[in-house]
């Protein structure tokens, strides 16, 4: 499979609305990438004689290995201002699809009801 190949496959798959199916085909995606310019750097390691060539392909490999790790332990954080009863609960809600942030009818303060 030629690497457009594998972009463009990868790219129509990342369409999909579900996060779990996009985060599984971007490690995935990052997986092969990754398996890629490691196997340039181990089998061409010889022919490669430009000291910035090999400078990029192992800056990369830095860059790589940090994606992987934030990867492995994916999070996303939400800030919402705004005054009593705004619906910053409800927005956080419906963005991330399901209830994640408590909605009450009185007054709350970091998901604790306030007396």
């Amino acid at each position: 499979m030629s690497s457009s190949t594998l972009s463009e496959g990868a790219h129509h798959r990342l369409d999909s609305t579900d996060p779990s199916v996009a985060l599984r085909i971007a490690r995935e995606s990052l997986f092969t990438l990754g398996n890629l310019t490691a196997g340039i750097l181990s089998e061409y390691h010889d022919v490669i004689s430009s000291s910035v060539l090999l400078e990029k392909l192992q800056a990369f490999r830095v860059v790589y290995e940090e994606a992987v790790a934030r990867l492995q332990k994916p999070s996303f954080r939400i800030a919402t201002i705004g005054t009593t009863s705004s619906g910053k609960s409800t927005i956080v809600n419906a963005l991330m699809g399901r209830k994640i942030a408590p909605i009450e009818a009185q007054e709350m303060s970091a998901g604790i009801p306030a007396d």
